[in-house]
């Protein structure tokens, strides 16, 4: 076995029971922390932006360490499950109201540009369960071939239940009219994101506010593209869920 496949295993074993994010401050979660700077010698595909083939698509992630989120730190080092307030997750522009991460994809249209996430939420007192997206753009830069420099757009929720209306939806977390479901960005928040390794099929990406994030490439679709498209999305269940 390669030291990469080693690291590579030894990382894979450790986040799929351990995902706490790093403020846990168990040997595991350092562990983890240790592992992504060995394996960023380690990449089959240095400048990364180089290889549209590898990273386009829709990537789900696995593990989450937050960083400084720009709606505020209180998801800071924090994994999967973290309540916070829904602002916190939207850069300050979403109604402050309860969220509870659940999960998250990164999809990216190296097509079009776009760098956009999809995410799934339990919002307000009742937790309801959440599609959430977040779009923006993204471009390449000769001098940084490892790091997407993106702007981000607009967010957007909605309720995963097709049967729910957008007013009784509103009602459900708590807000009061469906105007404040989006929110657009002007200016756009101009942030970068490092590949600090990627192979064909796991990806580790460093936020510029300190987030960690390990993603596993899938076949399903770019849910937030079609839904923008107008196209109507069912992603699949959580086994976490």
């Amino acid at each position: 076995m390669s030291q990469r496949e080693a690291l590579k295993s030894e990382l894979l074993d450790l986040i799929e029971t351990h995902k706490e994010g790093f403020a846990s401050g168990t040997p595991e979660s350092q562990r983890i922390n240790a592992l992504i700077d060995e394996m960023v010698e380690e990449t089959p595909y240095p400048s990364a932006l180089n290889h549209t083939d590898v990273f386009k698509g829709h990537w789900a992630g696995n593990y989450y360490n937050f960083g400084r989120l720009v709606g505020g730190d209180g998801a800071q080092d924090q994994g999967v499950g973290v309540s916070a307030s829904l602002n916190v997750f939207s850069m300050g522009r979403l109604p402050d109201v309860p969220a509870t991460f659940v999960s998250s994809g990164l999809e990216i249209d190296p097509d079009a540009g776009q760098y956009n996430f999809y995410t799934r939420l339990k919002v307000g007192e009742a937790q309801i369960d959440t599609h959430h997206f977040t779009y923006g753009r993204y471009i390449k830069k000769d001098e940084n071939l490892d790091r997407f420099f993106v702007e981000f757009d607009s967010f957007e929720i909605m309720a995963m239940d097709p049967d729910m209306s957008a007013e009784d939806y509103c009602k459900a977390i708590g807000i009061d009219s469906p105007e404040e479901l989006t929110a657009t960005l002007s200016p756009s928040p101009k942030l970068y994101s490092h590949v600090a390794y990627m192979d064909d099929d796991m990806r580790i990406q460093l936020g510029q506010l300190g987030g960690h994030y390990i993603m596993f490439r899938t076949d399903q679709p770019m849910y937030s593209v079609e839904h923008a498209k107008g196209n109507r999305i069912n992603p699949p269940a959580i086994a976490a869920e």
